[in-house]
């Protein structure tokens, strides 16, 4: 008892000079104790039963001593005795002691996932997993906990029962915990969605959770489902998270001033996994649309090849009974036989569902439903992440409400509109990278200098096909807005491009390998966009066709200098080499 008071409390107030001074008092408590028991064990040697009670107390002893060596960090110290403890409790049997078994295992598994050895982790976790299945198989009542040898407990029958049971659960509930994390490290990421899940569950059913830290977890799960395109899990495990952490929620006044930070925090965490799931859906409905334009594209072009083929398939229908489809039926019933399997958490979650959908949308109306959701999660999440307090945090949440308005442009028909929400794009990108200090955000602000060009260049597409769509001859007033946006976006693509000289009067005769493709990209943009200004004067039309043979020289040249990036360009170099040729020849037609 004194061991435990100078381990779990007096601890908290040890000076910084000696920040282990009560661990220390603690262990010296802990090897009396063990070496008492050693004692007595070797002074009995007939009942079997007080030497199997005495053998395993030894054994909780020297683990909360293993326990302490890790506490001080003392990981080698920490291992052996643990070793000590698995080999003893091996050798001797002891099938009454799988509870404390399965801890040993468990303590294992996380000294060596500390180390970073992951897959030596996963195999003393899996033992421990598969020990609590083979008992619960064979024996079936839940086994003695370790603490009733350490801790006097007074109650009846039914009492201790039950204790025993909470604790086999809960220390098989650490082992799926630790499983997760594991498989996580493995980048295994569905078994580690699995045994998250799991934990989850088994957390619930026995109430033994913190409710913030379980809220934010179930959001933290919904990001794996989300990657694969599985949105009512990802709905159900964001709905349970918000659920759990508004009904713990307490008020400011109740909090200190670090609760009440960190409470705010927590909200503003699963506001923006919320976040994260509404634009999923948004970008899930648009490859998905799509993907259904280009697969009507390539039957069109196989109608004939499919007629001659016709009689072929009919004449061998009998010896090839087999149904084409079979594998994807089978995969979709693989797909909604694992969606079953996954177990429901037991809750209401009716008023957070239906705030949105989990269903691909095809149409604006729809698509709007799940921008707005969106956008009023942003405005949450930005009440804790400000660009004052949180920077890096602020910015993705902006970038985010950025890429809503792209995705909603999407759905929308109108050109005009579908302007004007890239308009709101630029003016979110635009004061975000004036507020950034490139010294201290340079990958930042190249992300933003590109989108801003990427932005510009979409609304000078848009702008072309209104122009084309009236077949009127292009207005000065259009004409004079299509040339300003083309200029703004080649500017913006420049300033990504100096950002790559590092100060320098010049670019690097090699980019930085990750930088390669997007440097490359975009010379090739600007090549693209010098040809979109509309220009009646030949002699502008062909200085801007000579700045757009620089662009596409400057690729070809680069890659022809580094082979290994032309892997990274491979359409567009093809175009470069293309336009390289052939601009010349236009721009001789124009001096005739």
């Amino acid at each position: 008892k004194n061991a435990k008071f100078l381990s779990e409390q007096e601890s908290k107030n040890d000076p910084e000079d000696e920040p282990f001074r009560s661990k220390y008092k603690a262990r010296e408590l802990y090897k009396e104790i063990s070496n008492k028991v050693k004692d007595r064990l070797c002074e009995r040697s007939g009942d079997e039963s007080d030497k199997t009670t005495l053998l395993t107390l030894s054994l909780c002893v020297d683990q909360l001593i293993a326990l302490n060596y890790m506490d001080t960090e003392e990981l080698a110290e920490g291992e052996d005795c643990l070793m000590s403890c698995l080999k003893r409790i091996e050798e001797s049997k002891l099938n009454d002691a799988v509870n404390l078994h399965i801890n040993l295992l468990n303590q294992l598994g996380i000294l060596w996932s500390q180390r970073g050895s992951i897959d030596k982790s996963l195999e003393f976790l899996t033992r421990a997993e598969n020990l609590y299945h083979d008992y619960k198989k064979n024996v079936g009542d839940a086994p003695e906990t370790y603490l009733e040898l350490l801790e006097q407990f007074e109650g009846s029958d039914s009492e201790t029962a039950n204790l025993r049971c909470v604790s086999f659960e809960s220390v098989h509930t650490h082992t799926l915990y630790y499983l997760a994390q594991v498989y996580g490290k493995l980048e295994k990421s569905s078994l580690s969605a699995k045994y998250c899940r799991m934990t989850l569950h088994r957390q619930l059913q026995t109430g033994d959770f913190n409710p913030v830290d379980w809220a934010l977890n179930a959001a933290t799960l919904s990001q794996y489902y989300l990657t694969a395109d599985k949105f009512m899990q990802a709905r159900h495990c964001l709905a349970s998270g918000s659920l759990i952490f508004e009904s713990s929620k307490k008020d400011i006044e109740q909090l200190s001033e670090q609760e009440e930070e960190l409470q705010q925090q927590r909200e503003a965490d699963i506001d923006r996994c919320w976040i994260k799931y509404g634009l999923g859906l948004l970008e899930a409905s648009r490859d998905k649309m799509l993907s259904e334009i280009q697969q009507d594209d390539d039957n069109e072009t196989e109608v004939s090849t499919k007629e001659i083929d016709c009689h072929a398939a009919d004449h061998n229908a009998d010896k090839h009974s087999e149904d084409p489809t079979i594998n994807d039926d089978n995969k979709v019933q693989q797909d909604e036989e694992e969606d079953k399997s996954c177990q429901q958490f037991s809750l209401e979650l009716t008023p957070y569902e239906e705030k949105v959908t989990d269903k691909f949308v095809r149409i604006f109306d729809d698509a709007r439903k799940i921008f707005l959701f969106v956008l009023d999660k942003i405005n949450s999440a930005k009440k804790f992440y400000s660009l004052d307090t949180h920077a890096s945090d602020a910015v993705e949440i902006i970038q985010d409400n950025s890429r809503a308005y792209k995705l909603l442009a999407f759905f929308e028909l109108d050109m005009n509109r579908q302007c004007k929400m890239h308009k709101r794009r630029i003016g979110l990108l635009s004061s975000l990278l004036k507020e950034l200090n490139p010294q201290y955000y340079l990958l930042v602000c190249r992300q933003i200098m590109f989108e801003l060009a990427e932005t510009y260049s979409e609304m000078v597409d848009l702008k072309i096909a209104l122009i084309e769509m009236e077949q009127t001859r292009a207005t000065l007033y259009s004409t004079n807005k299509v040339n300003k946006l083309v200029q703004q976006s080649i500017e913006k693509y420049q300033d990504y491009v100096n950002s790559l000289k590092g100060g320098k009067p010049e670019l690097p005769q090699e980019f930085p390998e990750t930088d390669v493709r997007p440097a490359l990209v975009a010379f090739f943009c600007m090549g693209r966009l010098y040809s979109k200004f509309l220009e009646p004067e030949v002699q502008r039309r062909l200085a801007a066709i000579s700045k757009s043979l620089e662009c596409y020289q400057f690729v070809a040249t680069y890659c022809e200098a580094h082979p290994s990036a032309a892997a990274l360009v491979v359409s567009e170099l093809s175009i470069c080499k293309e336009m390289v040729t052939l601009l010349p020849l236009k721009m001789d037609r124009l001096h005739e």
